[in-house]
């Protein structure tokens, strides 16, 4: 029997929650755990059962902001090896939170790089001369 991947979703919004459980669910290899609410309440049952060290990525999908990215912060401070992902009902970007660390080699720096946008901003040196 191959190992699966575990993954816990924490989504307090029923149609995403059943939108990422239609695109998870059908991955060979993975285990979907959830929809639990993605509460304070989730963390100390996650804390007091261990069960956050039976997880190999916990996905928060909300549309709160703020509330979501506090509960990356306490996961992430209980479980630093834990990779955590967030995706946000108001972006279509997938946020992913580790503390892992990956052998650096020349052609990921420059991939790296190749991949950041460009960002508008003024110097402050050419500003004030």
């Amino acid at each position: 029997m191959n190992a699966q991947k575990r993954i816990l979703l924490l989504c307090g919004q029923s149609l995403l929650a059943e939108a990422l459980q239609n695109i998870v669910e059908p991955l060979e290899g993975v285990e979907l755990v959830g929809p639990w609410a993605p509460e304070v309440a989730t963390l100390e049952q996650l804390r007091q059962d261990e069960a956050g060290e039976a997880f190999d990525l916990i996905l928060i999908a909300d549309g709160r902001g703020e509330s979501e990215a506090m509960l990356v912060g306490q996961v992430m401070g209980q479980y630093p090896d834990l990779p955590v992902a967030r995706i946000r009902l108001d972006d279509s970007e997938i946020h992913l939170y580790t503390s892992r660390a990956l052998p650096a080699r020349r052609a990921d720096l420059i991939e790296l790089i190749d991949s950041l946008p460009v960002r508008l901003h003024t110097r402050q040196d050419e500003s004030s001369s």
